[in-house]
């Protein structure tokens, strides 16, 4: 089975490694609302990426059962590991399943504070470039920046709030929700900005969901992360 190329891997480890120094730069407001989001997630980007075992796992997969059957026995992922895993404790009966919702352009800008004038035609299409939010809220020095097009400009409180909700939606939209050319869907911001103000919210259904999804596609013979 193919693999994806190599040139996105390497804009891929770019990305996180500025998603990395981004995280590091928090402040602690913006930075415990992101582990009250994103819980152990956080610690994704550590994590070598290993094809050659996907790619042996993938035959075992069962698209119409949902798990994997090996000769005498069988593996399924679960909400509750994913919860172990996630470090995202608490009962899943009592939380709100969260999931992408529909965002408009208007919608995206003012919930990141960016002014309407900005012009970008990629948010026409339900997406934008991981740099076309970072170029806001990536370097703390941006802050300083004589015109960043945001609507609370000299509110460092405001702009460092903008930080941790942006922060979310780029790890989301980089290693849960995935697009094949890396860009970031405007809908994860309308569940992140929910995931912070709601304390009963979890994305742990979701991730779930996608990763059945993305075993059914890698299984009828797609490339890994086509998102």
């Amino acid at each position: 089975m193919s693999t994806i190329e190599n040139e996105p891997f390497t804009v891929l480890e770019k990305i996180l490694f500025e998603l990395h120094i981004w995280w590091n730069d928090l402040r602690e407001v913006s930075r415990g609302a992101a582990v009250k989001a994103l819980g152990g997630l956080i610690g994704l980007w550590k994590i070598k990426l290993r094809l050659e075992i996907i790619e042996a796992l993938i035959p075992f997969w069962d698209p119409t059962h949902n798990v994997f059957h090996f000769s005498d026995f069988e593996l399924t992922p679960t909400l509750e590991k994913i919860v172990g895993y996630a470090g995202l404790s608490g009962n899943l009966r009592n939380r709100y399943p969260v999931a992408p919702r529909a965002v408009t352009p208007h919608k995206f800008l003012d919930l990141l504070s960016i002014s309407q004038e900005v012009k970008d035609g990629n948010l026409a299409e339900g997406f934008c470039t991981f740099y076309f939010v970072y170029s806001h809220f990536g370097d703390p020095r941006d802050f300083e920046a004589p015109d960043t097009s945001l609507t609370h400009s000299g509110n460092k409180g405001k702009w460092e709030a903008r930080r941790g909700l942006t922060f979310i939606v780029v790890f989301l939209g980089t290693l849960i929700c995935l697009r094949k050319d890396g860009c970031i869907e405007l809908g994860l911001v309308g569940m992140a900005d929910f995931m912070i103000k709601k304390a009963n919210g979890t994305i742990v259904p979701m991730i779930l969901a996608e990763i059945y999804r993305a075993l059914t596609v890698c299984r009828a013979g797609g490339n890994f992360f086509e998102g």
